[in-house]
């Protein structure tokens, strides 16, 4: 019986959580600052290839490749958005004189797990020019999820806090 209320209490814990935002569809993004520009990602080779797990987990997934996961994070904040963001996916690759290019190194994934929720955490440095913004993409829910689907929600979330920066 005390098994049966416990496990109706996290059941509905679980169901009734939220989770953290991770669709900018309704942002405050300045339109007029974002308009007639394009912003190029292009991953540096040196960015991390895998992502640490620490804390209580159960299951194994396949292990998302990070550099296209971060390419479908850019692609689904654009849409979201309605801006101009692109990904540069070669080094020859020819781009415009106006767009704002930008150098990422993802320099570590965590994914934080403790009883009721799990966390994922990317660091990354963005390069502009000569100028570096630090900035960290966090995505929690209450249930775990999915390692590639946790892992975009907080690319786009670094992502996005680059794009607020970049209006200032």
């Amino acid at each position: 019986m005390k098994f049966k209320i416990i496990f109706t209490c996290i059941v509905l814990f679980s169901l009734l959580s939220c989770a953290t935002k991770s669709n900018f569809s309704k942002n405050n993004l300045n339109k007029e600052y974002f308009k007639e520009k394009t912003i190029v990602f292009s991953i540096n080779e040196n960015s991390v290839k895998n992502i640490r797990k620490s804390g209580p987990r159960v299951g194994v997934e396949k292990r998302p490749n990070i550099n296209e996961t971060f390419n479908e994070s850019v692609t689904q904040l654009a849409e979201e958005t309605k801006l101009n963001l692109k990904v540069k996916y070669f080094k020859n690759q020819e781009s415009n004189k106006s767009d704002i290019n930008v150098d990422v190194e993802i320099t570590d994934i965590a994914w934080m797990f403790d009883l009721s929720s799990a966390t994922m955490v990317s660091t990354i440095n963005y390069k502009i020019g000569d100028k570096i913004y630090k900035k960290v993409g966090l995505y929690k829910n209450m249930s775990g999820g999915s390692e590639k689907k946790n892992l975009i929600r907080s690319l786009k979330t670094a992502n996005y806090s680059l794009l607020q920066e970049l209006q200032k």
